[in-house]
């Protein structure tokens, strides 16, 4: 029979809505509606997980900010002009400013956010322009639940920041001057064990729903599977089945991936090959019968 040791993590990559958990974005908070100011584009951004195998893994939110290129338009191609400094931004340059959303802070647990679930981090209204990164800040009251017992999950170097780049294909227009984004937190390239302590380093990944598709299906029984591998010649995502077995990748570029079943329990090894998965759509796959 497979055991998993605690410091062995399993990797990244799902999503979509499960909390209630709504930060707002104090006097730019969007109350309802898809209606846009004259201006202004609507930004919403949401978080989802790559599952390990700890019990929890409770991160510090602090705070989100959007740098903005006020000449520019999200629908406009990608670049980089000549002359930026080390955060990409052109020197002297009038048009880009950082807009920070004053999001509620708060201490979440992201293997609550697995196989199609997110949780809406901020939706305000930011000035019109192009959306050129993001900078994601923690706090210090990061932990996580190994065998029943809670560690600290210590910032390298006090680094509590990451600067994430943002691409047109990683936003949904879902109209006119209203996008959303979402963020796979990678808890895999995020943390590991060492010198007797855990560490986090932030790794998010930025995707967009539309640009990018998807993989669902379920393995029965549930307790024979721990972990879900979703791979092909460039790209990698995991899952964590739930209780009843389903499991959900997303965020994976259109092509032909092998779906590899990490057989637990006494149960065999699984992989179903050749499964195609294209741009904004969800392919759902037969129940996965595994055996001993």
């Amino acid at each position: 029979m497979k055991s998993i040791s605690r410091g062995r993590l399993v990797l990244a990559g799902i999503l979509l809505l499960i909390s209630s958990l709504l930060f707002y974005a104090c006097q730019k908070d969007v109350s309802s509606g898809d209606n846009v100011p004259p201006g202004d584009n609507k930004f919403s951004v949401y978080l989802t997980d790559g599952p390990t195998d700890y019990q929890n893994v409770f991160i510090d939110i602090q705070s989100i900010a959007v740098k903005i290129d006020t000449c520019h338009r999200n629908h406009d191609d990608d670049y980089n002009y000549p002359g930026c400094d080390a955060d990409h931004d052109r020197i002297n340059s009038h048009c880009e400013i950082w807009d920070t959303l004053n999001i509620r802070p708060g201490v979440y647990d992201l293997l609550t956010l697995r196989n199609g679930v997110d949780t809406l981090l901020a939706s305000a209204f930011l000035l019109n322009g192009k959306v050129e990164r993001i900078k994601f800040t923690l706090g210090n009251n990061n932990s996580v639940v190994a065998d029943s017992v809670t560690h600290p999950l210590q910032l390298l170097n006090n680094q509590n920041y990451v600067f994430i780049d943002i691409r047109r294909d990683h936003l949904d227009s879902l109209s006119s001057n209203n996008f959303q984004l979402y963020l796979d937190f990678d808890l895999n390239h995020s943390i590991w064990y060492a010198g007797g302590k855990y560490w986090l380093k932030p790794v998010l990944k930025p995707f967009g729903r539309h640009s990018t598709g998807e993989i669902e299906g379920r393995v029965n029984p549930s307790r024979g599977a721990i972990l879900v591998k979703v791979y092909n010649a460039t790209d990698t995502a995991y899952a964590l089945p739930w209780h009843e077995g389903q499991f959900e990748v997303r965020g994976l570029k259109e092509g032909t991936y092998n779906v590899f079943i990490d057989g637990y329990n006494g149960y065999k090894d699984t992989t179903i090959t050749n499964v195609a998965v294209n741009r904004n759509r969800d392919t759902k796959l037969n129940t996965i019968q595994l055996h001993q």
